[in-house]
Parts: structure tokens; sequence; C-alpha cells
């Protein structure tokens, strides 16, 4: 409310920079729908402000890292399912090979067929995204094998065998997510020799007896195979385990973000309808300064002189 209408009267100019100033705040407010501009705007909303912008930017870190992660497990995921399909196959081939009618040009095909089998499970083993071997534990830019029948086993290990990397959710929890190739395809009991699950060992002594012809070692290979897919069963459940709790952290973390973001727009959005009907207020407030401040006379030094 206007106190005065005399020319040089402060409590008129006063009221006069007030509508002015809420005139324009409230038209800066609605064009940028945001409430606090600057720190004075609302003293008391600033920390709060500050600090949900910093929890919601730590969150959405972690949410990335938690999504990229999860790209890496399905991709293993498919990958373990592929290997278990090249197991049944191989199971397959051998108890063709068992057989006391196969002879041994049969058996020899089977061989063939077997070292192809395995540099396609080392192709599996060797999974990357984008550059990253998925089963590359503590190297993952490192290619976890390569195939070379004349090796023990096959293959050639060139990567990590160990995975000590966490993955960290919220609030501190975190996991080892998936194992290494070597933990999969290549374990070995801690004398260094290969595991009864090996997968690797059990495909190599597969196709060699196939080449040698040899029936016993064929029925064998045949037992070893048979535990080495439940390895790799294990293996595979392991990774789903790892995926559902990626799954479940990014999911919370993208739940509490969402909360944050809610409560920093409350804190810090204008109230669009609020604000308009302020700025019409102002304005009339304002329209009606100026008009009393245009019928006010005007007077020259003469006059006062008179």
């Amino acid at each position: 409310m206007l106190s005065g209408i005399a020319a040089g009267d402060p409590t008129f100019l006063n009221d006069l920079n007030n509508d002015e100033t809420r005139v324009s705040r409230d038209n800066q407010e609605l064009s940028s729908g945001v409430r606090v501009n600057v720190a004075s705007d609302d003293p008391n909303a600033v920390i709060p402000l500050l600090e949900d912008q910093n929890q919601i930017a730590d969150i959405n870190q972690t949410v990335t890292n938690l999504n990229q992660q999860e790209t890496i497990l399905k991709t293993a995921d498919g990958a373990l399912q592929s290997a278990s399909g090249l197991l049944n196959q191989l199971i397959s081939i051998g108890t063709q090979g068992a057989t006391a009618t196969a002879t041994a040009e049969t058996r020899a095909s089977l061989g063939q067929q077997v070292q192809e089998l395995q540099q396609q499970l080392v192709v599996l083993a060797d999974t990357n995204v984008n550059g990253q071997y998925v089963f590359g534990g503590d190297s993952p830019y490192s290619q976890p094998y390569t195939f070379n029948w004349s090796s023990p086993e096959g293959v050639v290990s060139s990567g990590s065998p160990t995975n000590t990397t966490a993955l960290v959710g919220l609030d501190g929890a975190s996991i080892v997510p998936g194992q290494t190739a070597g933990q999969i395809f290549d374990a070995q009991l801690p004398n260094g020799t290969p595991d009864p699950g090996n997968v690797f060992q059990a495909v190599y002594q597969l196709g060699t007896a196939l080449l040698n012809n040899d029936q016993t070692g064929i029925q064998n290979a045949l037992t070893s195979l048979q535990t080495a897919a439940g390895h790799l069963t294990e293996s595979t459940v392991m990774c789903g385990e790892s995926e559902d709790w990626v799954q479940q952290q990014s999911a919370t973390a993208t739940s509490r973000s969402t909360a944050l973001t809610d409560n920093v727009s409350s804190l810090r959005d204008a109230d669009v309808a609020s604000v308009a009907t302020d700025l019409s207020q102002g304005q009339v407030s304002l329209d009606a300064a100026l008009s009393a401040e245009a019928s006010l006379p005007t007077r020259s030094l003469f006059s006062y002189l008179a």
C-alpha cells in the first residue's frame, strides 16, 4: 500500500521500488519456473537443496555403474547358457563315440568336432562388452584364453585367475559380481591340477580319447563332462544371483533418486498459480503507484521563488 504521494516522500519511493521488485521477481519465476534462483530468494532452502542435489548426483552415478554391470552380467549369463548348450552337444558326441560299434574313423571324426566345440568354448570364455572381457576378473582388458589343442587342456591361459573388484550399491552394500573365465571353465585344485569340474580339461579329455580310439577313455571323459556341466550350472546360478542383486540395487537407487528429485522440486520450483496471482496483484499496485506519481503537480524552482 502506498503511504504517501509527495514526489520526494521516502515511503512513496520505497513502496514503488518494492512493487517493481515484486513484479520483476514474479516475472522471473514464471519464465524460469524456479522459485529459488539465488540464495537470497530463500536462505532456509539453500542447504537442503544443495544436500539433496549432491545426493542425487552420487546416486545417479551409482545407478550408471550398476546399469553398466547389469549389461556385463546379462552378457555373461548369455555366454554361460551357450556354453551349457555346447556341453550338451559334447555329451551327445561322447555317447556316440563310447558305443562298441563306433569305428576308429567315426571316433576320429567326432574328435574333430570336439576340437571345434572347444574353440567355441574359448570364444565364450573370451566374451567381451565394449572391449572389456566379462570373465576377465581383475584383468578385464586381457583376453583370458586362446585355443591351442597341442597344449594341456587344449587352451592357453593369459588372463587373471581372480576377481576381487567389488561392485558397490547403496548404503555400503557390495558384491563381487561374477567369476573369472578360469574359475568357470578352467577350475583348479589348490595343488594346481585340474578340478573335477574343469570344463576345458573334460572336453580335452574327450577329444583326445576319441582321436586315440580309446573307448574306456571316452567313457571316463563322459563322467568328467557330467561333472563339468554341473560346475557350469553352479556358475550360471551365481551369475544370475549377481544380476538379481544389481537389478534390486538399481531399482532402489532409482526410487531414492526420484524421491530426492521431487523434494528438490518442492523446495526450488515456483508455484505457478500462486506466483501468477501475486504478479497480478503486484502489477495493479505498481500501476497505481505510477499513476499516482504521474498525477503529482510539477513545480519548478521559480515556483518556490515566487
